[in-house]
């Protein structure tokens, strides 16, 4: 296990999962990192800053790959952090919903539905390219929305392991507001951005501890980086933690129960896509002005460690004899009895060189178990429908999405979707 390939190595994410890298290469069984992107000038920044980072370092070789195929060939991983495309479809992703009075979101919601319309195709040319070019190879896959995709990968017998960070960043916003330091312990269940967190433990104190603040989940502050929208999921979850004690719910979740005012808060600030895009000059700029010294400084890159340091523990546990708790997205086999047993659920798993013993899920809330449902069988359509793209499929799973009331008003979006994205969504029938 020598070779990882990073899709989409030409991100702002890139230098700060490269650093994690080389903080743990010790541990680490990887010699080279190889980078690939559709974005040839910002892989080139990219390439420069993290080959300048790595010969510091001494220990990883990075080289930069012009097509896919040169990309995975031979790899022994492959990370999938693509972004089918970029900022401007994204930015669609998060407005067209709002003129249905529906949440816009990359990942949940309709927004999320097109974002798979677009992932899914390219994770699975990437899969079947594997299956030639690097077939003991695994997929790491963090493109989203990472439940659909994961679960189309699945569905089509790729060996596949899906990545997502959001609960260790909703447990850190959790003990930050409680005025604690970042240790935790917990298990959840659920589907990847729809988890609950339960038998946890903040600083090594059980709930039933830390009582009454944390039983009663009135008034804690969000973290003080926090912008508009990421406060407002903050608050809706203290609510949602008050009706399901002894559980805190995934921050994304709230779209599905308070949706209109996740709509009223995006109409009068604007979509998140605009910040990023406004952010990245000042991201490349720095790259470029550190790659030209002999003793690069990362300062700025998107993303919190956690990106860097969960495919970090991913990589280091798939080199490991020793088997590692982590929280991953995989079909059930047995986990829990919530939800089908070939569905891709997201909880912890311990993993080691051996491969992944599932871990028995805990119980989700009763009060959560008719959405539990209805995301689940959203989940498998949408896996199926991005795949065939039919317009009945489309229409269908698109309308068993909690947040759409109807096939009619299902089918009116993808109308409008085949205006507002033209050629950045090929997947919508004429």
């Amino acid at each position: 296990m020598q070779t990882l390939s990073i899709l989409g190595g030409g991100s702002a994410y890139t230098p700060g999962l490269l650093q994690a890298l080389i903080a743990h290469a010790a541990e680490l069984p990887l010699k080279t990192i190889r980078l690939y992107d559709i974005d040839a000038e910002r892989l080139a920044i990219v390439a420069r800053l993290t080959s300048a980072m790595a010969r510091q370092s001494g220990i990883l070789t990075i080289e930069a790959v012009t097509t896919l195929e040169a990309a995975i060939q031979g790899a022994d991983m492959i990370l999938n952090s693509t972004r089918p495309g970029g900022l401007e479809a994204r930015r669609i992703d998060e407005t067209l919903p709002l003129e249905f009075d529906i949440p816009g979101q990359e990942t949940v919601g309709p927004g999320g539905f097109f974002y798979a319309m677009r992932s899914v195709p390219q994770a699975l040319q990437v899969a079947r390219l594997m299956q030639t070019l690097a077939p003991q190879a695994m997929l790491l896959n963090y493109t989203n929305p990472s439940n659909i995709v994961t679960q189309a990968l699945a569905d089509h017998g790729a060996n596949v392991i899906g990545m997502c960070d959001q609960s260790d960043e909703d447990l850190q916003a959790l003990t930050h507001a409680l005025q604690l330091p970042p240790n935790y312990d917990f298990v959840c269940n659920g589907l990847n951005h729809a988890t609950w967190y339960t038998n946890m433990r903040l600083d090594g104190k059980s709930l039933a501890e830390l009582a009454p603040a944390i039983t009663a989940f009135s008034d804690l502050q969000a973290p003080t980086e926090f912008d508009e929208e990421h406060r407002l999921r903050f608050v809706f979850s203290q609510a949602m933690a008050r009706d399901n004690p002894g559980f805190w719910p995934n921050s994304y979740l709230p779209y599905y129960l308070y949706p209109y005012s996740f709509v009223e808060q995006a109409k009068r600030v604007g979509p998140r896509s605009d910040v990023v895009a406004a952010s990245l000059p000042a991201y490349y700029a720095h790259f470029a002005e550190e790659a030209a010294k002999d003793v690069p400084q990362l300062r700025l890159y998107r993303g919190s460690a956690g990106f860097g340091d969960l495919a970090v523990s991913v990589i280091r546990a798939l080199a490991s004899d020793t088997p590692v708790a982590l929280v991953l997205n995989l079909p059930n086999h047995g986990a829990t009895s919530a939800f089908a047993d070939d569905t891709v659920i997201e909880t912890r798993v311990m993993l080691s060189r051996s491969g992944i013993q599932r871990l028995p899920a805990p119980p989700l809330p009763p009060s959560f178990h008719a959405l539990a449902a209805q995301l689940e069988n959203y989940q498998r359509l949408s896996a199926t429908a991005t795949v065939n793209g039919d317009q009945q499929s489309l229409i269908a799973a698109l309308a068993a999405n909690p947040m759409i009331t109807s096939p009619a008003i299902a089918a009116a979006m993808l109308e409008r979707a085949r205006e507002r994205y033209g050629k950045l969504l090929p997947g919508i029938p004429a």
